[in-house]
């Protein structure tokens, strides 16, 4: 007998694609994309955070999300060239999530952007970014103008 997947009532209202389990799943916004390839077909659908889910303009929070059948998340910012502030958004938005939607979800954070500094410049604010996640190697990943990966 398959699972049926449920949409978490959270995030009904803010669907962008699916739910199916098509190839790839993306994100893109002003010349940034992520592409989350579905090489096992997991049925998951994307999500609107900014502007949609989290509607404060005074909050930060990050851009899109993917929610996956196995209860992964990736929340994504697509960012012109603050990594500092892109952290900041995650981090609050990874907050958020994990008190609305739960910690019985995996989440992963992503970063997109125009300019991505040298790892060893990171600012403080990846650190405290980093400390929320899983202890997972895959937890956070930043990449310029395009970030494709298995999920």
């Amino acid at each position: 007998m398959q699972n049926k997947f449920i949409v978490p009532k959270l995030l009904e209202n803010s669907i962008l694609f699916g739910p199916d389990n098509r190839n790839r799943f993306v994100l893109e916004e002003k010349g940034k994309k992520w592409v989350g390839k579905n090489i096992n077909k997991k049925i998951g659908f994307t999500f609107q955070i900014d502007k949609d889910l989290i509607k404060s303009v005074e909050s930060k929070k990050c851009d899109k999300g993917l929610c996956l059948e196995n209860k992964n998340v990736y929340l994504v910012e697509l960012k012109g060239i603050d990594f500092n502030t892109a952290c900041k958004q995650l981090k609050v938005t990874l907050d958020f999530f994990k008190e609305k939607l739960g910690r019985d979800y995996k989440y992963f954070c992503r970063v997109v952007g125009r300019e991505i500094p040298k790892k060893a410049n990171y600012p403080y604010s990846y650190r405290l970014l980093l400390s929320s996640l899983n202890k997972n190697i895959n937890s956070f990943c930043a990449k310029n103008i395009l970030l494709e990966e298995d999920i």
